[in-house]
């Protein structure tokens, strides 16, 4: 059976990246995390709105965040809670 090579090259890797398939699957997994930091949101009675938004990086390489609109939840303050919405949401993927 013969080998074939492949060289990773920054060219090779910056063709991948534009790849529609690429973004595509970034926007089911961030869909996904977003869906889970909802449903914990609701169950926790955390007031939070959750939603996407993506992008490309000035190189080239796609991304989509989860963004919520309710920051004290995620890392707590002297009026609320930690709750670590996004995080717990992001974990389990």
């Amino acid at each position: 059976m013969a080998k074939s090579e492949i060289e990773i090259t920054p060219e090779f890797i910056q063709s991948a990246m534009r790849e529609p398939g690429v973004a595509a699957h970034l926007q089911v997994v961030a869909n996904r995390v977003a869906k889970r930091a909802q449903m914990l949101a609701g169950a926790e009675g955390v007031e939070m709105n959750v939603s996407t938004v993506s992008g490309i990086r000035p190189k080239g390489r796609p991304y989509v965040n989860v963004v919520a609109d309710n920051a004290e939840q995620e890392f707590g303050s002297s009026r609320s809670g930690r709750f670590r919405i996004l995080g717990r949401a992001a974990d389990s993927g």
